[in-house]
């Protein structure tokens, strides 16, 4: 049983998308300057994944928020490498 969960830990840590493992997702992050990595939800389209340069998470956000209309809100994943 024990192998068994480690086999699928470790099968879902290669799942995971490269880029996923390079983000800085710490709490300093988000008022460090740099290109900020949101997961874009929406209704009524296709959520996305986008990045977005700006002075902070914060920033970074609004700008990309303008971007993606009324219907879309960015949530902070974290600050690429």
């Amino acid at each position: 049983m024990k192998k068994m969960i480690s086999a699928m830990a470790v099968a879902a840590m290669f799942a995971l998308p490269t880029s996923a493992l390079a983000l800085d997702s710490g709490f300093d992050a988000m008022a460090k300057s740099g290109s900020h990595q949101f997961y874009v939800w929406c209704t009524g389209k296709a959520d996305y994944a986008a990045a977005q340069n700006g002075d902070n998470a914060k920033a970074a956000q609004l700008a990309l928020a303008s971007k993606a209309g009324g219907n879309c809100w960015p949530v902070w994943q974290g600050l690429n490498d």
